[in-house]
């Protein structure tokens, strides 16, 4: 008679079904960070071409007034005059180059001051939405900020923010909320609201190709700044000349179309007593931040790129009652060193061709 051999057979064991179950955790999260890597690259590259969309305009700007759109333009000149406080930016400026007629016509932009279309808008629903439209080509795909500014308390130079309290009357040009912007002009060196300084697109600047004498392609022109950053506007300012009314009333440069490089890149210390958090360029990019050139191109700038500024002397002054000093551009002299990144947002320190 034959004996039939039995072997036992085994089955998975815990030990096997978490060891499986790790594999397809590890797969998943694989799969995770790819997808979120390509969105992200997706982003850029939107990002990307909103930056290049944004130097063209000002291209065709330059080309048209043989000028660079200025930072903000007062709706009284007159560097003598008291501060008006109230300016439409330079992205107001270039709506008709970016095929945003519509928005710059219904607005009167340059037809009147930026004042009289927020007041307007108080009684008038259209206007009100124009202003405070989500403009996607001013938008970064990658950042957070929302449609209108969010009150954002903080402390600069060992003075305590505040979230001002709400306005007795909603479209004071003090406290309207116009919607936001990730995309600002580059002021150079110094204060954003200082009228006198070395960038390209600064408060009632008048910069030509011929002015950026360091290269178009050695010359930021347009930088991002964050959620994180208080991000900006696309419709103006108020207080270019040094006021602390903000149209999106929460932090002094929120309401503000421009950056400076004065501040180092991605800087996120809200209670540093050395940098204006709020003053310079950011984004949510991993690792950098983009800026547009003055030859239109776009680059990547890296977080870790060379910031210096080892004597820091006082910035040039706003003041408007007849100061000879007002609209002439200061040198970086005053700063010991300049560090890459300063080199690169100033359109004229003579320093050349510039590796970044």
């Amino acid at each position: 008679m034959l004996k039939r051999s039995f072997k036992r057979r085994h089955g998975f064991t815990i030990f096997d079904l978490i060891v499986a179950i790790a594999i397809i955790v590890g797969f998943a999260a694989l799969v995770v960070v790819g997808i979120q890597k390509a969105r992200e690259s997706s982003r850029l590259m939107n990002c990307t071409n909103n930056l290049k969309q944004i130097g063209l305009g000002c291209h065709n700007y330059a080309d048209t007034f043989k000028q660079f759109p200025t930072g903000t333009l007062d709706r009284e000149p007159d560097p003598t005059a008291p501060p008006t406080y109230d300016s439409w930016g330079w992205s107001a400026l270039i709506l008709p180059q970016i095929e945003q007629l519509n928005v710059y016509d219904a607005l009167g932009v340059t037809k009147r001051s930026l004042v009289a279309a927020i007041e307007e808008a108080e009684g008038n629903p259209r206007i009100a939405g124009i202003l405070q439209a989500d403009l996607t080509a001013y938008r970064c795909p990658s950042d957070t900020t929302g449609t209108l500014p969010s009150c954002r308390v903080a402390s600069f130079n060992g003075v305590s923010g505040q979230c001002p309290p709400e306005p007795v009357r909603a479209f004071h040009t003090g406290s309207f909320r116009a919607s936001t912007s990730n995309y600002l002009g580059n002021a150079g060196l110094f204060d954003a609201q200082v009228r006198a300084n070395n960038g390209v697109i600064y408060a009632q600047s008048r910069i030509s190709f011929a002015s950026m004498i360091d290269g178009t392609s050695q010359t930021f022109l347009v930088g991002e700044r964050s959620e994180y950053g208080a991000a900006g506007t696309w419709v103006g300012t108020s207080g270019v000349r040094g006021s602390s009314i903000t149209l999106t009333a929460g932090t002094d440069d929120s309401g503000n179309p421009l950056g400076t490089v004065g501040t180092p890149p991605n800087f996120r210390d809200q209670n540093s007593k050395e940098y204006n958090p709020w003053g310079g360029f950011s984004s949510m990019h991993p690792g950098g931040t983009q800026f547009c050139l003055g030859d239109g191109s776009v680059r990547f700038v890296t977080s870790k790129i060379d910031f210096s500024l080892d004597t820091i002397g006082p910035d040039p002054t706003n003041s408007y009652a007849g100061d000879a000093s007002f609209d002439v551009t200061p040198s970086p002299g005053q700063y010991g060193k300049l560090g890459v990144y300063q080199r690169l947002g100033i359109r004229n320190d003579g320093q050349g061709d510039v590796d970044y």
